[in-house]
């Protein structure tokens, strides 16, 4: 019988070696980025204070055979009726034991802390990544999308985790956009309304970032869970984007006096260069990574990260106009680069958002869950609207990437 026993967690090398024993010989896996996932579970996340934050793994023997992690998001739960921790990075071996422990373990610290319920598996930070169990679509991740194998759900649903958030990721064809439909239209917004757009330049990354968080405030300041941003919270992101930065890929809609009413932005999607760095850049992965990067023509594909309108521009067309710059961009240089485009955590209760990327030639691709589950007897809450997705291809877990 196995003798599992769970520890408070500081070691990086310990947690990121949890991976190796999950996903080993799985051909579909790309584990993210070490630094990536530093960044959140430490000091460089403005939402860590401290204490309101913590690691633990599951070890058999020498054996790494589970991890998580608990944290209280301290500012936006100054906005919620329910006081709501999360989990995330969430990662187990088969064995429901270890998953027991995990949850339970977790839980009691969040209970300890006056936490009245507990969501996951999300990101102790921003929802624009590692967000929710992928439970339908199982192929290649995305960068910063998660990845799990299909025995995870019945852990989570087992230990009374309700599904409380859809996340869907819809990817298209870029090629296949409705180019000509898309120009037609956007020439009409220009002249109907004098709006215009703009591409975030490397080489003036600071005007990127205030006009990006301006337009981002004005597109969701309405949504739940809504922490407005900065230019000074987005600048350090573009920096550290910069070397993979593709202007044509980006864009900023501006109404008649100037202002950012509208932003979309994708990225190309790393993960095609990342298999065999294990997460990490260093002196024998950089190479790998950067050589694959230059030179690697195919598969390459985009995701987007960021796509929003000020809700007094929602219905003037911006979408299509965005769409339309980035589509037409360096004489169409973004449909001869990539193959598809994956919009990520779009999210099912976003009807407006997912019928407009329909009409962009996207279909559901990917379908994550973000659970929630009463950590006392009073918590009452509803659960968002979800979209019925049982025709969305299961995929297969471990197959060849695709």
């Amino acid at each position: 019988m196995a003798d599992y026993r769970i520890e408070e967690n500081t070691n990086w090398k310990e947690w990121h070696g949890v991976l190796d024993t999950v996903y080993a010989g799985n051909p579909q896996y790309v584990y993210p980025l070490r630094s990536d996932i530093e960044s959140i579970l430490g000091e460089k996340n403005a939402a860590f204070h401290g204490d309101n934050l913590q690691r633990w793994v599951v070890k058999n023997g020498s054996r790494l055979v589970g991890r998580i992690a608990a944290f209280v998001d301290t500012e936006r739960n100054k906005q919620l009726e329910l006081a709501a921790g999360g989990i995330g990075f969430f990662e187990s071996i088969a064995d429901a034991a270890v998953a027991r422990l995990l949850l339970g373990t977790a839980e009691d610290w969040l209970r300890a802390r006056g936490m009245q319920a507990v969501d996951g598996p999300i990101n102790f930070g921003e929802r624009d990544k590692f967000w929710g169990l992928l439970v339908r679509g199982w192929y290649r991740p995305i960068y910063q999308e998660t990845y799990n194998p299909p025995y995870y759900q019945d852990f989570f649903e087992k230990n009374d985790y309700q599904p409380h958030e859809q996340c869907l990721t819809m990817r298209g064809v870029v090629s296949e956009f409705p180019g000509e439909r898309l120009g037609k239209l956007a020439a009409r917004v220009r002249e109907r309304y004098g709006l215009y757009t703009e591409q975030i330049q490397p080489d003036n990354l600071r005007k990127g970032a205030d006009d990006f968080a301006e337009a981002y405030n004005a597109a969701f300041n309405h949504w739940p869970y809504f922490k407005p941003l900065t230019g000074d919270d987005i600048y350090p992101t573009f920096q550290q984007m910069k070397p993979i930065m593709d202007p044509h890929l980006t864009c900023i809609a501006y109404n008649r006096e100037g202002r950012p009413i509208g932003l979309a932005g994708l990225i190309p999607d790393i993960n095609c260069f990342l298999q065999g760095t294990k997460g990490r850049l260093n002196w024998v992965g950089l190479p790998k990574f950067l050589y694959r990067l230059k030179f690697q023509k195919h598969p390459r594909n985009c995701k987007g990260i960021a796509f929003g309108i000020a809700q007094d521009y929602q219905r003037q067309g911006v979408y299509p106009l965005m769409v339309d710059a980035m589509f037409q961009s360096g004489d169409r240089h973004t449909s001869r680069t990539y193959r598809y485009v994956d919009m990520a955590t779009i999210r099912g209760h976003n009807k407006l958002m997912v019928d407009t990327c329909r009409q962009m030639n996207t279909e559901i691709h990917r379908v994550h869950l973000a659970y929630r589950k009463a950590l006392t007897p009073d918590a009452r809450w509803e659960p968002f609207e979800m979209m019925d997705v049982s025709g969305v291809e299961m995929g297969k877990y471990g197959s060849l990437p695709r």
